[in-house]
């Protein structure tokens, strides 16, 4: 019975280790996805001046689909952008800066839409560039601290 309750705390520490690291490469992936979908934006902004709602039916992603989940849903583009970010997980960051760049996308005339996804597109891309330090720093480290303890724990238990 001991050997039991040994293996699954071993399984489930280790399991907690995985997702952690999982964890860690979805934000990582997820903040290149918008970091590519902003750059998609600007050129698609420099080139045609496409509103938001012709960007969002273009665009690849994570973030891009929800929007658009939602504008199918039958809202309007900048409340399904408002209700995807506030799907986003919070502790990536992107949820605070994608809600900020919504609020203010479209209000001024070309130049300066082109301006502040620039800025965004800057700010979303030195993210992206941490959360991959990150990952490749900790990714590994932290499955392996998930193992040591899943070990910890099954050596006490028997």
């Amino acid at each position: 019975m001991r050997l039991l309750a040994a293996l699954i705390a071993l399984a489930c520490c280790m399991l907690e280790g995985y997702r952690r690291r999982a964890e860690l490469k979805s934000r990582a992936v997820l903040l290149g996805e918008i970091s590519q979908m902003l750059s998609g934006f600007l050129i698609e902004i420099r080139c045609s001046g496409s509103t938001l709602d012709e960007l969002i039916s273009r665009a690849d992603g994570r973030f891009a689909d929800l929007v658009r989940g939602h504008i199918e849903g039958g809202e309007d583009a900048r409340s399904a952008w408002e209700r995807a970010c506030s799907q986003l997980s919070k502790k990536s960051g992107a949820a605070e800066l994608l809600a900020e760049l919504g609020h203010s996308f479209g209000t001024s005339d070309r130049e300066g839409t082109l301006r502040l996804v620039e800025l965004y597109a800057e700010r979303f891309s030195e993210l992206e560039r941490e959360a991959r330090e990150t990952y490749s720093r900790k990714g590994k480290a932290v499955m392996q601290v998930g193992a040591l303890c899943g070990v910890a724990v099954a050596i006490m238990i028997i």
